[in-house]
């Protein structure tokens, strides 16, 4: 029997390797392309298939390992955390590959503010109390490396070049102290999937790691910041605090942590609509920098 293939010139198949894998767990089931971010993505039957195709990734980027994902679904499975559940994982060859099965949802969110901060508060909240101690999870570290990325450069397009100036010299000084847990690492409203106003499931584990929670919060601030605006982004910390009983206290030096972070992945703006979203992310970082000032 074979591996039913629907052959796509815009989304690549798996490799002969990793279908001649696929058959002997599931059999003939249909592959279906779902689509290329920073996996592959292919529905097989009920189940998912996630290829980590990026070679010079997987050759340099401590973030993008099948293994740790792997790591973090096994431990993920024996918690409350509704997350995909690892059938079987393929660590070798040029195309590593996780097999999970298939969180339901959709990523539309609810149109209620309110639903969308009180229930991605408390699926966070259930996150962080999940017990990482003996599952062999790295630490937490800044996609910032100034070895490979070189020092921190002002963006050529800003008119306000000292609020980054003024971020880089915070992030040049000791991060403050914080009990580390576990974090998702990159936890955001595009990693939640949704039942009408329940979440149905958190998907995209490769980041986790053991960590300060205030990056979490950080990154789901940023983006509620650019997709909702800064005061839906403020209503976060309450309802963060009110799921997890931890007093709604947030040092604004992780937010600029992750905008700083978030500033490798941005391109320079071509468009109008991409200069006013950056002008988002500058006032975002220029608001932490005021109160960082503060604290």
């Amino acid at each position: 029997m074979s591996v039913a293939v629907a052959v796509s010139e815009s989304e690549p198949m798996p490799n002969a390797e990793t279908l001649a894998w696929l058959r002997e767990i599931v059999g003939d089931l249909p592959v279906e392309p779902m689509g290329i971010g920073a996996n592959r993505l292919y529905t097989v039957g009920d189940l998912v298939l996630r290829v980590f195709h990026d070679t010079e990734r997987l050759a340099r980027d401590p973030w993008y390992r099948p293994e740790q994902e792997a790591r973090t679904l096994r431990l993920l499975a024996e918690t409350p955390v509704s997350a995909p559940e690892l059938v079987a994982a393929r660590l070798a060859g040029a195309e590593p590959a996780l097999l999970t099965t298939r969180v339901p949802g959709t990523p539309e969110s609810p149109a209620d503010p309110a639903v969308l901060l009180g229930r991605a508060a408390e699926v966070l909240a259930a996150i962080h109390a999940v017990d990482a101690d003996g599952a062999g999870l790295g630490e937490y570290a800044t996609y910032y490396d100034p070895a490979v990325d070189g020092a921190r450069a002002v963006p050529a397009w800003t008119t306000r070049p000292h609020v980054w100036q003024r971020m880089f010299a915070a992030l040049a000084e000791e991060a403050p102290s914080a009990e580390p847990g576990f974090i998702h690492r990159d936890f955001h409203g595009g990693q939640l999937l949704w039942l009408g106003e329940e979440i149905g499931g958190v998907v995209d584990w490769t980041t986790g790691c053991v960590g300060p929670r205030g990056v979490d919060l950080a990154r789901m601030r940023l983006n509620l910041a650019l997709s909702h605006g800064v005061a839906v982004a403020e209503e976060f910390l309450p309802a963060y605090a009110k799921a997890s009983g931890r007093a709604a206290e947030h040092h604004p030096y992780w937010d600029l942590l992750d905008a700083g972070d978030a500033l490798l992945d941005w391109p320079e703006p071509r468009t109008g609509d991409e200069l006013v979203e950056w002008q988002r992310f500058e006032a975002w970082v220029g608001r932490a920098v005021r109160m960082l000032g503060r604290t």
